[in-house]
């Protein structure tokens, strides 16, 4: 019986890390294993609590330690990359295909997100942008292509990628973000408010 108390806390030791390297690294592993990184992830989850678990029941305080740590460490590691730290969304938009989707983001301190997801994975892409008029122009790298031009357009509801020869927008299939919340008008005369 002493054995396996002294196991517990080696045990959680070893499937503490894993299980924290597999939670930051999820995105890699769904890149290279595919569904497949849905069973290891899952495998080092129940490893860890049922280690955790064992170290609790048995009073084992080094294996319920390494248990808190994990747990603490993902747990700031979701509060600080929340909303609750970051500035308000002033437009929020998303683009569809067959096959993925992108979203964008654009916060009132300038800062922008632009997420792409699809069957194999994600990128998430972010840095700063600026407004002149109804154009929204990337200053940093916002996509891992010249799919998305560095200058949008916002048209009505829509944020347009490209214009025709006689620059009408380009509104085919997948040629163009819809707007699920727009508040850069708010946020405009908000601003002017604060200055007067």
């Amino acid at each position: 019986m002493k054995n396996e108390k002294r196991d517990h806390p080696l045990l959680i030791f070893i499937f503490g890390p894993l299980f924290l390297a597999s939670y930051f690294l999820f995105d890699w592993l769904w890149e290279k294993l595919w569904f497949f990184a849905i069973p290891v992830v899952g495998f080092f989850i129940v490893a860890f609590l049922s280690y955790l678990i064992l170290s609790v029941t048995s009073k084992n305080k080094l294996g319920v330690w390494i248990g808190i740590a994990v747990i603490t460490t993902i747990v700031i590691s979701e509060v600080a990359s929340s909303d609750f730290f970051k500035s308000d969304k002033i437009l929020e938009a998303k683009l569809m295909d067959d096959q993925s989707a992108i979203y964008l983001t654009l916060r009132a301190d300038h800062k922008f997100e632009m997420v792409s997801s699809n069957i194999a994975g994600g990128e998430t892409f972010k840095g700063n942008y600026k407004l002149a008029g109804n154009r929204i122009i990337f200053l940093d790298r916002h996509f891992s292509n010249k799919m998305i031009p560095d200058t949008l357009t916002i048209v009505g509801n829509k944020v347009i990628l490209y214009f025709n020869e006689n620059g009408i927008p380009d509104t085919q299939f997948a040629r163009y973000f819809d707007i699920n919340r727009n508040k850069i008008n708010q946020y405009h005369k908000h601003q002017k408010n604060d200055r007067n």
